[in-house]
């Protein structure tokens, strides 16, 4: 996959997209770059649902819930939830 500058993706809240690392059959998730107050910046991945099933309200669910439950489990081999948030009619997943 060649690798494209920021400018070509959208800016979901306090992230700026970055780059595409994956895609599935039900969320993409990207690269990019949270900031806030003083110049904090921290990079992470966001889970983004695909724009079909942002329509699908119990589709919704489950990606909330998901959210939900990943941000109660803290172990090495499982990814830090740190956001889930909505843009529009974009759902994310910051991790």
């Amino acid at each position: 996959m060649p690798e494209a500058q920021s400018e070509h993706y959208p800016k979901l809240g306090r992230y700026q997209v970055i780059n595409r690392i994956a895609s599935g059959g039900m969320a993409e998730v990207f690269l990019a770059k949270a900031t806030g107050a003083m110049g904090f910046s921290r990079l992470v991945a966001l889970k983004l649902i695909h724009s079909n099933f942002t329509r699908d309200d119990e589709f919704v669910k489950m990606f909330i819930d998901e959210a939900r439950i990943a941000m109660h489990l803290h172990h090495r081999n499982i990814v830090q939830v740190f956001d889930l948030d909505q843009s529009g009619d974009t759902y994310f997943i910051a991790m």
